[in-house]
């Protein structure tokens, strides 16, 4: 795909899953009888907008997501805007009564929550339609036609090369052998490899690889293949709770295996952990789906739903100014039983911001990086 297709598709999928991610903001704030003075597609500058039963519904210039703008969601700041227009203190109060920071811990947290729990659940719905979707079935011997950099293949295979077997065994399916590899991770197998008309041994060790890195495209071995033949074959669920069951398993399992992923990659990120694999910024998972693309329309729905969950887990991280950073300060007022001074608690969203925008950064010149080199 060329790279404003690609750019397109990237920033279609991004505005789906963050406008899910607040529409679960919206759709709790207003059912709680919290204000919502506005729900945006896009940030501003704005182009156009429209007020409907207390809500400002606007379009934006910015196509990068969306937001939910609730009163109260900054602390006390309107009460002093309110009085500075000469409002009294009764009028403030009506005002405000339909404050974020007004409603009782317990539907402030559920509000802050939804947004997650939408991530989740598109996540789930997305990998359920996958699972109920005729399974397309490499079989015969696969043609090596990519090296992923800094591999266990990138050394001792080419592409080009046919495997045919490992370990002396012989397998019909694709899926049997590359499952057979990944079994042995860590340990050594023997690769059957054809190449140049010679049949020869290859010797290499499989790397172990977690589910989410799976989902990524990352490899025991590391490379990627043409089979032999493809044939459909029918889905494996049996009925449609069935595939609900399976699509929130998956989802729970890469919501589960996300965060020690997330902390490796932020530890080889800042050096502390050199052996871990890259993480991946805007620009990467933009290159990512460029490829994803080109795949059939079920490795499509399964890289999506990787991206809502992952989305969902970095939102519910007590870090701020995410959501769960945010919870956590409401749970540090229910536990001292007072509000935060406004000061401080703009202090902490500002550092965790300034935080999270300076490991962005640092991705997206690691993204660059592997841009230039091939990666």
């Amino acid at each position: 795909m060329d790279v404003m297709g690609t750019v397109a598709a990237f920033i279609g999928i991004l505005v789906v899953l963050v406008l899910v991610h607040e529409l679960g903001h919206f759709l709790v704030a207003k059912r709680a009888g919290i204000t919502v003075e506005e729900f945006g597609i896009g940030f501003p500058p704005r182009i156009a907008s429209v007020m409907w039963r207390g809500t400002r519904y606007s379009v934006n210039w910015i196509p990068l997501g969306g937001f939910v703008r609730m009163l109260g969601e900054d602390g006390d700041v309107e009460v002093k805007r309110l009085r500075e227009q000469g409002l009294t203190d009764a009028d403030v109060e009506q005002a405000m009564a339909g404050a974020f920071n007004r409603k009782p811990v317990w539907i402030r947290f559920v509000v802050l929550f939804a947004g997650v729990a939408m991530n989740f659940v598109l996540a789930a719905s997305l990998f359920a339609v996958a699972f109920s979707m005729p399974l397309q079935v490499g079989e015969g011997p696969l043609t090596i036609t990519e090296i992923q950099p800094d591999s266990p293949a990138e050394d001792a295979l080419q592409v080009g090369d046919v495997i045919t077997g490992v370990d002396g065994r012989t397998f019909e399916r694709s899926n049997d052998l590359t499952e057979y590899v990944r079994d042995h991770g860590g340990q050594q197998v023997q690769l059957q490899v054809e190449r140049d008309g010679e049949q020869i041994d290859v010797p290499v060790t499989p790397r172990n690889v977690t589910e989410e890195e799976r989902a990524q495209g990352i490899g025991p071995i590391g490379f990627a293949y043409d089979p032999a033949r493809i044939v459909e074959q029918p889905s494996v669920v049996d009925g449609p709770l069935d595939a609900v069951a399976r699509g929130t398993g998956a989802a729970w399992t890469l919501a589960v295996q996300i965060p020690g992923g997330l902390a490796d990659a932020v530890g080889g990120l800042i050096g502390l952990n050199p052996g871990a694999p890259d993480a991946r910024g805007p620009i990467g998972i933009a290159q990512e789906t460029g490829r994803v693309l080109e795949a059939p329309l079920v490795s499509q729905l399964f890289f999506v739903g990787l991206l809502s969950i992952n989305l969902a887990v970095l939102n519910v991280l007590p870090f701020p100014p995410l959501d769960g950073g945010r919870i956590a300060v409401v749970a540090i007022e229910a536990v001292r039983r007072r509000k935060l001074p406004a000061e401080r608690e703009a202090l902490i969203y500002l550092t965790g911001f300034a935080v999270l925008i300076a490991l962005v950064i640092l991705i997206s010149i690691q993204d660059i990086q592997r841009l230039i080199t091939g990666g």
